[in-house]
């Protein structure tokens, strides 16, 4: 049995909790870093998002970003009304909305983007080319592991 304050130390071999742990350290650090360029991090998420994969609608934005629908439907909202995102009703069907950058979304992104590239290479410092491709690559798998598991 562990004595009390020592524990068996299990966490550092556990990875649900190393991503848990290590994406909420970046977050964290990301948020203060976007604050300084008056943007949030849901704000950023959106954009990333739409700047990504384009035209998307609201279903696709929520499990892109992981947030939740009614946040997503207040930032697009926001972003819609400073016109950084349009909205667009399918032609197929109207019950589907798009959201999409605009030219001025397009603007906000790239004066953004160098706080989050600059963000990544610190978080990667001492990385080599190759271990970042494995460790994108390892990621991806995880996820696809993910999603075929629900």
């Amino acid at each position: 049995m562990p004595i009390a304050g020592h524990g068996d130390k299990w966490l550092r071999t556990f990875v649900p909790y190393l991503l848990y742990r290590t994406s909420s350290q970046l977050n964290q650090i990301i948020r203060t870093r976007l604050r300084k360029s008056g943007v949030n991090l849901a704000r950023w998420r959106v954009l990333a998002v739409l700047r990504a994969y384009g035209k998307l609608n609201l279903g696709r934005i929520v499990e892109l970003t992981v947030m939740e629908q009614p946040s997503i439907s207040r930032i697009v909202t926001q972003l819609e009304r400073e016109g950084l995102a349009m909205r667009e009703v399918s032609t197929e069907d109207s019950r589907v909305v798009y959201v999409s950058l605009t030219a001025a979304g397009e603007k906000a992104f790239k004066e953004i983007y160098p706080t989050a590239q600059g963000h990544q290479e610190r978080a990667l410092s001492g990385f080599t080319a190759r271990e970042v491709d494995r460790l994108t690559d390892f990621l991806r798998r995880i996820q696809d592991n993910i999603e075929a598991d629900e």
